[in-house]
């Protein structure tokens, strides 16, 4: 775009110093147009998977668009910067996170092309040469959205490649996973069938032991299949509301206690620091926490394990599991949020290998961290990370 543009031969105008002024205008108006850009997506019958989003999640990545604009208007430079890129890019994947369909993801960039062209319009009018302004205004609007429409959408393109190809690696695997338990379970089973008629109590008692055994394993794979299943569905978005996490405490505890017990180990639980209420998804905690405990009673033969929630900040609580069992090796650590990693596939004690990838995946839902200090042969200590409020809440329900 030219510095300077002639309208006639009499008339030019400075394009730099329009831009720069177009920045300022839309930068006192950035809030009114989210605000309006959010009622018009509300009301498109074509958004339906923003009808499921809070306000704060539906905003994403525009306030920061709008500002990467506004910075590249006030710059006079006409290329986009790294940073509006990026922050397409990341708008793209997160959008996809969410469940949009591709239509969705378009018919929503046009929302925000309509909010702004009505902006511009306002700003070029009254103004000299009103269409040439409105015409230029136009143009580096334009630019800045299909930028913003063409990396978006590329990025959910890559977005939606990777998960199919993911998911179909992801098929295989947990067929093997439900075949080789089906199989333990159907030999147990036929085992069993055999020793009906048998007189002998002492085969029939371990034929006994044998099916409870193969049936808990199962049952874990067939748990840890229904959590996985939500971790990957691209609708799995948090539910936050009000909760009271001492009385979340004690469910834990009465849940797990008598199963450690039974083990031979101490359970405990206890709270560290203020905690009040907290905002976030009751339910998704609820099963992070029972995932890691379970590990833990699991995973230690004697001693211990202890529950603890925390206040960290004013900003953020903690969930902290403690066990004085296994260990896991500094080779482990670096693996064991992964997806079907077991740190010892032989072990008797096998799972699916599922249960710390579902905790991760829980914990990126609610925009928390996880972290794990263990040593082998003397315990582990799981930490997680989370917001006290997840997302935006005005008053306290």
């Amino acid at each position: 775009m030219p510095t300077i543009l002639r309208i006639n031969s009499m008339e030019t105008i400075d394009a730099v110093q329009l831009r720069s002024q177009l920045g300022d205008f839309l930068a006192e108006r950035t809030g009114d147009i989210v605000r309006s850009w959010v009622n018009q997506v509300k009301k498109d019958p074509r958004l339906t998977t923003a009808d499921r989003l809070s306000e704060h999640l539906l905003e994403d990545h525009i306030p920061l668009l709008l500002e990467d604009f506004i910075i590249v208007l006030r710059s006079g430079e006409e290329e986009i910067e790294m940073g509006a890129r990026w922050n397409a890019v990341k708008h793209g994947a997160e959008r996809w996170g969410q469940g949009y369909s591709y239509k969705e993801l378009v018919w929503e960039i046009y929302r925000l092309r309509r909010v702004l062209f009505e902006n511009v319009m306002e700003f070029a009018c009254g103004r000299p040469n009103e269409l040439a302004v409105f015409s230029l205004a136009c143009s580096s609007a334009d630019s800045f959205l299909n930028e913003l429409e063409c990396r978006s959408v590329e990025k959910y393109a890559e977005e939606s490649e990777a998960t199919v190809r993911l998911s179909n690696e992801a098929r295989l695997r947990l067929i093997r996973t439900v075949s080789h338990e089906l199989r333990n379970l159907l030999n147990s089973v036929g085992l069993a069938s055999a020793l009906l008629s048998s007189d002998d109590p002492e085969s029939i008692e371990l034929m006994r032991g044998n099916l409870d055994r193969n049936c808990g394993h199962m049952k874990q794979v067939l748990d840890d299949l229904l959590d996985l299943s939500l971790i990957f569905s691209r609708q799995n978005v948090a539910k936050p509301a009000w909760f009271d996490p001492g009385l979340l405490l004690k469910l834990l505890e009465a849940a797990h206690r008598p199963v450690a017990e039974a083990n031979g180990l101490i359970f405990t639980s206890s709270i560290k620091g203020e905690l009040g209420s907290i905002y976030t998804d009751e339910l998704r905690v609820r099963q992070i926490a029972e995932n890691l405990v379970s590990n833990a009673i699991k995973y230690t033969p004697t001693g211990e394990v202890h529950l603890r929630f925390e206040g960290v900040s004013t900003n953020d609580w903690a969930i902290v599991v403690e066990d004085t069992g296994l260990g896991i090796s500094e080779g482990d650590r670096q693996h064991i949020f992964s997806e079907y990693y077991q740190v010892s596939p032989a072990s008797p004690l096998r799972g699916s290998g599922l249960g710390l990838f579902i905790v991760s995946g829980l914990v990126d839902l609610l925009k928390g961290s996880i972290s794990l200090e263990s040593e082998p042969n003397r315990g582990s200590v799981f930490r997680v990370v989370l917001p006290r409020i997840h997302g935006s809440v005005e008053v306290l329900a």
